[in-house]
């Protein structure tokens, strides 16, 4: 009788303790199901928000400034050519098709 109460004992103690392994688990999955949850919503919500707000500057400064179309060919260009501001298109073979030279006349 003695060996059955000990071993009755014995297996309430592990259950009991899986039983606890498993709470703790369930629990730490459902945690890390929310955080993963939030984080997504966040992250969608920044999206919405970033595509909704166009980059604005006040000043933007270059030595040239390239136009190209979607398959990356230069179309365009405006440039400051030894003192002149020069601006020119291009046609689909790199050809100007139109171009204009503002020069200072002193």
């Amino acid at each position: 009788m003695q060996m059955d109460e000990t071993r009755d004992n014995d297996l309430l103690a592990r259950v009991t303790e899986l039983e606890r392994q498993n709470r703790f688990s369930r629990t730490a999955g459902f945690l890390f199901a929310v955080a993963l949850g939030l984080s997504l919503a966040a992250n969608v919500t920044a999206q919405e928000k970033s595509h909704n707000s166009p980059l604005r500057a006040s000043t933007i400064e270059a030595h040239a400034f390239l136009l190209k179309d979607e398959t990356g060919k230069l179309r365009g260009r405006m440039t400051v050519d030894n003192g002149e501001s020069v601006l020119e298109l291009l046609d689909e073979t790199g050809k100007v098709t139109w171009s204009t030279e503002v020069t200072a006349h002193f």
